[in-house]
This record gives C-alpha cells, structure tokens and sequence, in this order.
C-alpha cells in the first residue's frame, strides 16, 4: 500500500510514558523477542472477534461479507512483514487514542524492572508485555518502521494511515484502504530478517497461534520478488480440545497426547487415564488433561512442564503450575477459557479469582477421574508406580481434601505379597479383636520386610503396611487414623498385643511362666553396660524370633525419619533407643542366668554388646563393625575352648 503524502499527515508527540517504554522496548527487550508476532495475532483475532459480535446487532456495520482471517506476509524483497485482518478496524480518534497511549499505570515500571532483570543476567517473563498494554509496541523489538493502515467497520469512519519511524513521534494522515480491518506493515532491523522466513514464522504460529478460530494464511516472497511457495493456512484454527468426544476416536486422543508431551513419546507411553472437559458455569472454559503413562523426566524439577493455558485458543502460559495443586502436577494437557482476558499474565494467573475457579473444577475432576481409574488395580498399580510419592504430598499440603486422599494410598505390606492395598482393604481383612493399623516405615520394601520388629505381628496373623517412600513420614503427621482405627507403628513404644496361644506351652499367666521369662537381672546389666547409649533396657513384647531390636520412644522422630534428615544435610541431634530383649531366646535367657549367677563375669560384658550389636545389625546401621567383629571373635573363641 503506498505511503500517504506527508502534506496530509499531521504529526503527534507520543506521551512521555510511551516515548519512555518504545526506548525501552527498542533497546533493551530481547530475550524471546518472537512474541511480538503472537501479540500482533492476538490483536487481530481480537478485532475479528469484534467485529463478529457487534455485526450481529448492528446491521450498517460494514463489511459483514468479509471472510474473518489473518493473513501474514512475508516480503523478504522489501525486507517487511504484513499482518492483515478483515476485523473492525480503528477511526482516526481510536488510532490516536489506541496507538499513542497507554492507559495502564503501571507499564513503565514493569519495563524498568524487566531492564534491570536482564542487567543482572535474570530472565525476565515477557508473557508480562499483554497485560500492561505493550503488546502492540512489541513489535518495536524487531521494526525500525511501523506503518499502520486501518478502516473503521462504523460507517463514517474514512481509512486511516498511522506510521511511526521515530521513537518520540507518529503522524497520522488520510489512507486509500477500501475494505474494513487494519493492516501492518513492519520494516524489520537487519538483525530480525529471520522473522521473514517462511519456516521461522510457521514455527512461532503453531507455537502461540495455532489454535485461533481464524485461518491464519501466510504467503512469503523471496529476494527476488518471486512467490516461496503458494499461500497457505498455517494453523489449526479448530482447538484440538473443543471439539465433541464422541467426534473424537482413541488414535486422535493419542496423536494429540504426543503433542501435549512435547511432540514425542517412548515407546510404551500411552496416558494411563484423560479427561475431557467443558463446562460453561460458574465460569465457561474446556479441558483436555492426560496422566502420563511413564513419569515425565523433568517430574521433581523446578521449570518442569505442566499445564498449558489458553485464553480463547490463544496461548497464554505455557507451564501454568497453577490451574492444579502441586501433588497433581504429573497431569499434563491444556485449559482454555472464553473467559480469561488475551492479556492474562503469570503473574494475574496467581490471583485471578476466574484461575482460582477453574483450580477447584479441575482438582474435583482429577480426583473423579484417579478414582475411577482405581478400580482397574492393574491400571492403577502402574500409576502408583510412577507418581504415587506424588500424590502423597497433598496428604501433608491438603486438608482440604483429605478424605479423597485417603482413599487413594496405596501401599505394600507384609501379607500381600506384592501387591498394593488400599487402607480400606486392609480395615476389612482385620483379624477379629485387632483395633490398630499397624504400620513400619524404612528405607525400602527388602529392608523392612526382614525387620524383626515385625515379629509380634506375624505370630498373630496382623497385616503390617510397608511405607517406603521418603514422603511417608510427612503422610504419617496427617494420617493419624483412618476409620476410627488409630495407626500405630510396630518400631515405637511399647507393642502392646494379645497373648501368644500355644497348645504345647503352659499358659502366660502361670507362675512357671512368668518366671521363665523374667529376665530383670540382664536387664539391670546391659543398661550399666550400654549406659547411655539407650534411653532403657527392656524385655520385649514384639519379638518372638530374633533375640532384640531397637525401638524409637512413642511419639519420638523415627529412625527412617532421622535418615532421611540427614539425606537432606539437615542436623539431627544424636539421641538414645530403646533396646528390647527377648525373654524367649536362647541366648538371652543364658545370658540372664550368666547375670543372676555371676553379674562380675568378664563374658557378660560382651555379650550384652554382641545383643545391641545384632539390634543394630538388623536395622543395617553398625556404629563400631571393628568393635562387633572382636566381639564375635571373642564368643567363637569361647565356644571352641568350651567344645
């Protein structure tokens, strides 16, 4: 379109907060500079948008035959790049006002602190520049020249010739534009002719734009003022996800999920569950949302992928780790809303109440959706494998949904062979008279299956649940009782159980019986041997095989707990255990007799180390292994003079 004579042209001083921000945008904003070409889609589809809604109230608006497109063309001859729509269009009053102004507030000290961020080597979020109404001048990040040609929809309204070639000024005069709608034309710097390649320019489309209701076409011109290519359309221009279900088939769904992954997928990765949504109250948006079938590598990372947001099928935010609660983030796919303004920010997204809406919908629709996945325990199991430890978390962060929770712990145990159980399938296999879920938590299943604490257990036929993830021990603050039966551990306090019963024994409370396993003078011994390494010396009512073990005090910090401290560099202070002696073991009960008999004997000294040593022993953590060796040394050698 030929330039307007300057006789027509009157010229305009921006205002000083614009000239401040062009300066700004021209000289030091340039990290992710392709943007702008998303802020200049956005503002046509925008005006398309418009111009549909009021044509469809107002009969004299002009131009109703207009198909509504955006149309992109690269002229690499004029080193220019047009961005054409056929939408409402601006008067010579909206142009001035629109064009030479910002209205919000807070524009210039955004740019000043984004400027200092890249000073100081930080990156700074650009996502910002829609919502403090620059998105326009973004283009200044690429154009030494901007001309705009636009003509009203409103009858009246002649076209309209802005341009800008100098940071402090425009001139706005008479154009020959016939049909309604704006275009721009940017004469890039020498530095941004990549933005006139065809691949260049498809790639940010489908990046920001591809989902926009309306054809974006796209017609390139080479150096020599040939045609690269015929004109095409460039982007999808129908969401993926707002189309029907059942238009949809499984093959469609899974080709999508490739695309929400990043484009690939390993072999194996099908999404283990999705969810299709679309609701229109109390606020209108629609969800595609898919649970991974393997753990995202990038799962436990800080700028881990999440959720992709779109406001009226423009992208927004591409990682939007808001719209879910933390524990959920294995949940991949995106979210768009009719009703998100196109200049949402990251940081509206933290205290926009339509977010916060759309939070609570969509944590309550996941939910839905692990539970009904549950009931396919083979499906189910694949994803606890993966994200189980995940989920977790919101035991300890969400009281708000604890019940929920609750219900989708999974967890093995010592009678499941395996398999995971639920807290409900272990309330309903309970053996009669059993009040308590017992539990044991170590460092992993091998560890703590062979775990002498679990002894009592066994002779009674008790399930004992296994919790072997580092984030169990934060669950366990929350998770106090589950079905008015309290969760006790099996490595804390004293493990009050029923009375063994035997046909070949004489009864526990027989005199004979009460003697045999009274062993108060070891007792006596091996707390003034150990001194203060443990907190007491006690007979045991756990053991029924090994001859001790260690035992946290009840309410005490657990011992897996201290492990995982110190994992994390964290200080934890050295504290005594409780060491428990089976009054039933043989060598126990020899070693009592020893002490009875002779307390002064040499032997017994060792021996009683040999006892803390096998506690020790069993829990894989041996303070002095030199020291225990001497010790065994010391009975072999012992035994072989006796033999």
């Amino acid at each position: 379109m030929p330039d307007t004579p300057t006789s027509h042209a009157t010229q305009h001083e921006f205002k000083a907060e614009v000239s401040a921000v062009l300066s700004l945008v021209t000289n030091s904003l340039y990290t992710n500079r392709e943007i702008f070409l998303r802020e200049l889609i956005s503002n046509a589809a925008d005006a398309l948008d418009k111009a549909r809604f009021q044509g469809l109230t107002d009969r004299e608006l002009e131009g109703k035959e207009l198909a509504p497109k955006i149309s992109i063309t690269s002229d690499k001859q004029a080193g220019k790049l047009i961005i054409e729509d056929t939408g409402i269009g601006m008067s010579e009053e909206e142009v001035t006002r629109n064009l030479g102004t910002i209205a919000h507030s807070g524009t210039l000290e955004f740019l000043r602190r984004v400027q200092s961020d890249q000073a100081e080597g930080k990156k700074p979020d650009l996502n910002l520049i829609g919502q403090f109404g620059v998105g326009f001048y973004s283009a200044f990040m690429v154009a030494d020249r901007i001309d705009v040609y636009t003509r009203s929809a409103h009858p009246g309204n002649p076209s309209v010739h802005w341009v800008c070639a100098d940071p402090g000024r425009f001139s706005v005069a008479p154009a020959d534009k016939e049909t309604r709608g704006t275009r721009i034309e940017l004469t890039l710097k020498d530095e941004a002719k990549e933005y006139l390649d065809r691949w260049r320019i498809e790639g940010i489309v489908r990046r920001y734009s591809n989902y926009v209701m309306h054809p974006i076409e796209l017609t390139a011109i080479k150096d020599d003022g040939e045609a690269d290519g015929e004109t095409k359309q460039i982007n999808e221009a129908s969401a993926f996800w707002a189309r029907e279900p059942k238009e949809l088939t499984e093959e469609d769904y899974k080709e999508f999920y490739k695309h929400v992954m990043g484009g690939f997928v390993l072999p194996g990765d099908e999404p283990i569950a999705r969810l299709h949504v679309s609701l229109d109250a109390p606020l209108q948006f629609k969800a595609l949302l898919y649970v991974p079938g393997r753990a995202p590598a990038d799962l436990f990372l800080e700028d881990r992928k999440s959720v992709q947001l779109y406001a009226r099928r423009v992208l927004i935010v591409e990682n939007c780790d808001k719209l879910l609660p933390l524990y959920m983030r294995f949940v991949r796919g995106v979210v768009d809303s009719e009703d998100l303004p196109l200049n949402v920010s990251r940081e509206m997204v933290q205290e926009d109440r339509k977010i916060s809406a759309i939070r609570r919908q969509l944590t309550r629709k996941v939910f839905k959706a692990l539970e009904d996945l549950a009931e396919d325990s083979e499906k189910y199991a694949k994803f606890w494998e993966s994200f189980g430890a995940v989920l977790k978390e919101g035991v300890h962060t969400d009281n708000s949904h604890h019940k929920q929770l609750f219900e989708l712990l999974r967890y093995r145990s010592s009678t499941s062979d395996g398999a995971l159980r639920s807290l409900q399938q272990y309330v309903d296999g309970m053996k009669e008279g059993q009040e308590a879920i017992y539990y044991i938590s170590g460092e992993n299943v091998d560890a703590v299956a062979r775990s002498p604490h679990l002894e009592a257990c066994r002779a009674h036929g008790y399930e004992v649940l296994f919790m072997t993830d580092a984030v169990d021990e934060w669950v366990l603050q929350e998770l106090g009782e589950y079905k008015e039966h309290k969760l006790v551990s099996v490595t804390q306090g004293e493990l009050e159980m029923p009375a063994d019963e035997s046909a070949d024994e004489e009864k526990p409370d027989s005199e004979d019986s009460k003697d045999a396993d009274n062993i108060d003078a070891l007792l006596k011994k091996a707390k003034d041997v150990l001194g203060e390494r443990v907190k007491e010396v006690r007979a045991s009512k756990r053991l029924r095989e090994s001859a001790s073990c260690l035992v946290d005090a009840e309410g005490a910090i657990s011992r897996n707990m201290e492990r995982i401290l110190r994992m994390a560099k964290q200080s934890v202070p050295a504290r005594a255990r409780v060491l428990e002696l089976n009054p039933k073991d043989a060598f126990v009960q020899a070693a009592n007799e020893l002490a009875s008999a002779s307390p002064d004997d040499a032997r017994l000294g060792t021996w009683v180390e040999l006892l803390y040593d096998q506690a020790a022993l069993a829990e894989g953590e041996i303070a002095d292994p030199a020291g225990m060796v001497k010790r065994i040394q010391q009975m072999l050698l012992q035994v072989a003079k006796q033999g």
